[in-house]
């Protein structure tokens, strides 16, 4: 349902509830319930009853619609104004006299004009009060609406944004890694540089077909794992070993999570036929844990800030948790949260 029809409905709950207030008590006398009321109220019949409750309901739609279509056409209108409340009073005056005149047509039976017109000035007054107020809290209720409306926009806007750049750093950094190796693979051994291309083919098919998917079902994340595992044995020669222990694969995980934990292993390690290192990936809980053996390269590393800042970031984004990370003196291990 939209919100001005929202509105609407409310004003004509609005103007129900209004036309009961007022008339509860003589429908009370009316219908004989109580004597309490008969000396408060002119001699109503039951079908005049009805006129002045159906009226009443009318009286206070019209006014409400009146106001809420000014509020809709101009969002930021404040009711509060002189022009507005001079027109209030016009439509009420207005309408209260055409009211009662029918009713002294119709029905003839006005001993005491005095009284009846008295009363039902103040009763007309008070329902356009009301309803002023009844407007002027829905527009303040749409306006907060639309300021919710308009963050959530912003910080979806943001958080799209920051995720492509935090993707965009990801692709390119390991684009020209894959490339460079591949360059030197050619010149040493073409027949390992075809398998190095044709893992290398797969795992950019997959990311491309993926591209928009931010949250991926384990079971496919997995299988780029195995083409990046299959990349990375061949750059390594030998020096690197895999050992995977999930036995459920059904749920789900970030896009490209394993990317960045392999290329952080081979960025600070030395690997190689004489110092192998060992690399587990297990299932623990609703968690993965990502852990390495420690072969720490002397040469110290300069970070650029890609890796597993970008990737804890991206956690904090779309799941709302962050990766822990453990290090030892033989050990370094990250928990990635299962989705």
């Amino acid at each position: 349902m939209s919100i001005a029809k929202r509105e609407k409905l409310s004003v004509v709950y609005v103007s129900i509830f209004i036309a009961l207030l007022f008339h509860f008590p003589i429908m009370l006398s009316v219908f004989g319930k109580t004597d309490f009321y008969k000396g408060l109220f002119l001699d109503f019949i039951l079908i005049e009853l009805i006129y002045q409750f159906l009226y009443q309901i009318l009286f206070s739609c019209l006014i409400g619609f009146i106001a809420l279509r000014r509020v809709q056409k101009v969002f930021s209108y404040n009711l509060f104004n002189i022009k507005m409340i001079l027109i209030f009073i016009l439509f009420t005056i207005v309408f209260w006299f055409i009211g009662i005149k029918f009713q002294e047509l119709i029905f003839n039976n006005i001993s005491t004009q005095d009284v009846f017109y008295r009363r039902s000035l103040i009763r007309s007054i008070i329902t356009s009060a009301l309803m002023f107020l009844t407007i002027k809290i829905l527009q303040l209720n749409k306006q907060n609406n639309f300021r919710e409306l308009e963050n959530e926009k912003l910080k979806s806007s943001f958080l799209n944004s920051k995720l492509e750049n935090l993707k965009a750093q990801i692709n390119p950094h390991f684009l020209f890694n894959s490339f460079a190796n591949l360059s030197a693979l050619i010149n040493q051994n073409q027949q390992k540089a075809t398998k190095y291309l044709s893992n290398l083919s797969d795992v950019f098919r997959y990311s491309l077909i993926n591209t928009d998917i931010q949250i991926i079902d384990l079971v496919d994340e997995l299988a780029l794992l195995d083409s990046y595992i299959e990349l990375y044995k061949i750059r390594m020669q030998g020096g690197l070993s895999f050992h995977i222990d999930v036995p459920d694969a059904k749920k789900k995980i970030l896009h490209m999570s394993f990317q960045p934990l392999i290329e952080n292993v081979i960025k600070h390690n030395v690997i190689s036929q004489e110092r192998p290192l060992c690399i587990s990936l297990i299932k623990k809980g609703n968690s993965l844990i990502f852990k390495n053996d420690l072969n720490i390269k002397n040469k110290v590393v300069n970070s650029n800030g890609i890796g597993l800042t970008n990737l804890n970031e991206r956690y904090k984004i779309l799941v709302g948790k962050e990766i822990n990370i453990q290090k030892s003196e033989k050990y370094f291990s990250v928990e990635l949260p299962l989705i």
